[in-house]
């Protein structure tokens, strides 16, 4: 009950299939929504056994977090000046910026709703 009352003040979830077979320490891009027309990509990373939604955007100047094998298993990095974040939180690790955007995600069945 307490699920849906929630739902209604953050959106529904975006479903995103075959999220299980993101290896650990690993990310992958996808899109939610029409790019064109207000979408987001969104990062998948795979830590700790779980997995977190975080926005491709940098924080800082316009850069793009990459997908891939995350820096020591475990961090997302902006390649335009080697900024790292934590994809559990945003956290910048390594950079002097804000945090990125991260989104809740939920994952069952080996395939994951994003709330973006």
């Amino acid at each position: 009950m307490l699920d849906r009352l929630a739902n209604l003040f953050r959106g529904k979830p975006v479903l995103v299939r075959g999220t299980g077979k993101l290896a650990e320490g690993h990310s992958k891009k996808v899109e939610i929504g029409d790019i064109l027309a207000g979408g987001k990509l969104i990062l998948l990373c795979r830590v700790d056994g779980d997995l977190h939604a975080l926005d491709t955007r940098c924080p800082h100047d316009g850069g793009r977090i990459i997908d891939g094998p995350l820096v020591e298993g475990k961090l997302a990095i902006c390649p335009l000046h080697n900024y790292t974040f934590d994809p559990k939180n945003g956290q910048v690790v390594r950079g002097s910026c804000p945090k990125a955007t991260v989104y809740k995600v939920r994952e069952k069945d080996g395939d994951a709703e994003v709330w973006a």
